[in-house]
C-alpha cells in the first residue's frame, strides 16, 4: 500500500491506495479519522495497477506528499529517522556520535562533546576544556551545520554559546547534542521561510519559535498563497510546507509575555492567530504548545486534537479560552501545565473565562497531572474559590494564579481554611478584592502567596467593562 497526506492552511488529509492483482482499495478522509474506503476493479492485473499510477500522479500535482514508509537508504539515514521520532534518546544520540566519529565527520566529535557538556558534575577544568573544543569546531563547521537559511534571519547581536540572539533577544538558533535542534524566528521573513523550508540541516529542528511575520506590500505574492490572505501571512503560508512540522516538540506562536512588571502585564498581541491550528495539526507529538496571539476558533480546534504528549498548554491573547472543550479531551493525560491569560474583555462581550469552564478543567477525568492552573482575568471570584475546593484539585496542584480576578475575603478564608491549601507551592491572588483580613488569613498557612495590587471591583456592572477584566493586555 502507498500512502500520502497532503497538510497546507485549507486542508489536513490522507490519500491511501492499496493494488492487489486485478483490483485496488482508495482510502482517504481527514487525518485522524477512519476516512472512507472504495474498492474498483478492473480485467487485468496491469489495467489496475496503470490506473493506479495515474491516480497517484494527479494526488501529486495536488501537493499530496508520499508517507509510504520506506527501508532507510543507508545507516545514517537509520540514525536520523530513529532520532527525529525519539529526541530524548540519549543512547541513540552516543551511537550516532561514535559512527559519524569512524566515518571521520567532524559532526560526531561536537556531538560527543555537547554530550558530556550536559553532566553538571563535571570538573571545571574538565568542562573549560570541552567549551574550547566545542567554540573552536563551532568556528569552523557552525555556518555548514546551519545552513543558508540564517543568513534570512535578524543580524544577531551576541554569538556567546553556539547560538546567535535575534533582536527580539532569543536566540536566532540552537546546538543540541551535536544538532540544529532549536529555531528562533523573531520575526519570520518570506526570505527567510523560503529558504527555511528548504534546508536539510533542519531535518532535527525540534524546538520552533515565531514572534512576528512581516512581508513588504509590493513583494511577488508567492504561489500557493490564498486569494484572500493578506501579503504579511505569506511567510507563514511557506512554512506550512516545512517538512518535518511533526517532529516538532516545542512551538511557541507569539512573543512571550513580560509578566514581571511591579503593575501590568505588558503584551506584544498584534499576532493574528488563525493560521495557528495548521501549525499544531501537524505536530502530534508536541510536548509544549505557546500560543501569544489573536485567537477564535482556533483555540476550540487545537483543543479537539489528540494531542497524547502535551505537558504545557499556554494560551494568551484570545477570546476564546475553550476550557470545556479541552476538559474533554481523552488525550490530554499527561498535561501537567494550563496556562491561560485571555484578551482583555471587550464591550458587549462575556468574561472569556467563567465558572463552568473552571468547573470543566477541576473536575475532568483526563488531566490526572495537571499540577499548574492559571485563570486570569476570570469572573467567577468566590464562587470559583468553592468549586477549586469542593473538586478536591488542591490535592495536586502546586501553582494556582487566580490574577486579574474578583475574588474577596470570604474566598480568601476558604482557602485558608482549607488543608490541602499546603500543597501549594505557590498562590498567586493578585489584583483580586481582598482585604488585609483575608491577607492574614492566607499567610498564617505558610503557602507563599502574591496579595498585591488588591481593587474594589466585585460586581460586573453591565453599562461598564470592569477594570480587572482589563488588566494587562496593553496593544
Amino acid at each position: 500500500m502507498r500512502t500520502f497526506q497532503l497538510s497546507d492552511a485549507k486542508s489536513h488529509k490522507f490519500w491511501n491506495i492499496d493494488v492487489q492483482g486485478h483490483r485496488f482499495t482508495v482510502s482517504f478522509g481527514k487525518i485522524g479519522t477512519a476516512g472512507q474506503s472504495q474498492t474498483k476493479t478492473f480485467a487485468s492485473a496491469e489495467e489496475a495497477q496503470k490506473e493506479a499510477e495515474k491516480l497517484i500522479r494527479e494526488k501529486l500535482k495536488k501537493g499530496y506528499v508520499e508517507t509510504t514508509p520506506q527501508p532507510p537508504a543507508s545507516t545514517e539515514e537509520a540514525f536520523i529517522r530513529a532520532l527525529q521520532s525519539n529526541p530524548h534518546d540519549l543512547a541513540g544520540w552516543c551511537a550516532y556520535a561514535d559512527w559519524l566519529v569512524e566515518q571521520g565527520d567532524p559532526r560526531g566529535e561536537f556531538m560527543r562533546v555537547q554530550i558530556a557538556l550536559e553532566d553538571e558534575n563535571l570538573p571545571k577544568a574538565q568542562r573549560d576544556k570541552l567549551q574550547r573544543k566545542e567554540a573552536a569546531l563551532l568556528k569552523k563547521y557552525e555556518k555548514e551545520w546551519v545552513g543558508a537559511w540564517a543568513d534570512f534571519v535578524a543580524a544577531p547581536t551576541d554569538t556567546e554559546g553556539g547560538g546567535q540572539i535575534n533582536h527580539t533577544g532569543g536566540r536566532k538558533y540552537e546546538f543540541k547534542r551535536g544538532v540544529l535542534t532549536t529555531v528562533n524566528f523573531g520575526q519570520l521573513t518570506l526570505p527567510a521561510a523560503q529558504a527555511f523550508v528548504q534546508a536539510p540541516e533542519t531535518r532535527f529542528v525540534r524546538e520552533l519559535f515565531i514572534g512576528d511575520t512581516w512581508a513588504d506590500d509590493d513583494v511577488e505574492r508567492p504561489s500557493g498563497l490564498p486569494d484572500d490572505a493578506d501579503i504579511s501571512e505569506a511567510p507563514l503560508y511557506i512554512l506550512l510546507r516545512w517538512p518535518y512540522l511533526r517532529y516538532v516538540r516545542r512551538f511557541q506562536f507569539g512573543w512571550l509575555a513580560d509578566e514581571d512588571y511591579d503593575d501590568f502585564c505588558h503584551f506584544q498581541c498584534h499576532l493574528n492567530g488563525a493560521l495557528v491550528y495548521d501549525f499544531v495539526k501537524q505536530m502530534p507529538d508536541v510536548e509544549e504548545l505557546l500560543i501569544f496571539a489573536h485567537t477564535r476558533e482556533e483555540a476550540n480546534k487545537i483543543a479537539r486534537l489528540k494531542l497524547p504528549h502535551l505537558r504545557v498548554l499556554q494560551l494568551y491573547h484570545g477570546w476564546n479560552i475553550p476550557l470545556e472543550t479541552l476538559a474533554k479531551n481523552d488525550s490530554l493525560t499527561n498535561l501537567t501545565a494550563l496556562l491561560c491569560h485571555p484578551h482583555a474583555l471587550e464591550y458587549g462581550d462575556q468574561p472569556y473565562i467563567q465558572l463552568a469552564g473552571l468547573r470543566a478543567i477541576c473536575r475532568s477525568p483526563y488531566l490526572p497531572k495537571l499540577t499548574h492552573l492559571r485563570l486570569r482575568l476570570a469572573d467567577f471570584g468566590d464562587r470559583g474559590v468553592t468549586e477549586i475546593i469542593a473538586s478536591g484539585i488542591l490535592q495536586r496542584l502546586k501553582v494556582l494564579d487566580l490574577r486579574h480576578g474578583c475574588i474577596t475575603d470570604r474566598g480568601a478564608q476558604a482557602l485558608a481554611a482549607c488543608p490541602e491549601l499546603k500543597n501549594l507551592e505557590h498562590l498567586d491572588l493578585s489584583r483580586n478584592t481582598i482585604t488585609e483580613v483575608g491577607e492574614e488569613a492566607l499567610r498564617k498557612t505558610g503557602v507563599s502567596v502574591n496579595l498585591e495590587y488588591q481593587h474594589r471591583e466585585t460586581t460586573i456592572d453591565p453599562d461598564n467593562d470592569p477594570e480587572f477584566l482589563m488588566q494587562g493586555d496593553y496593544e
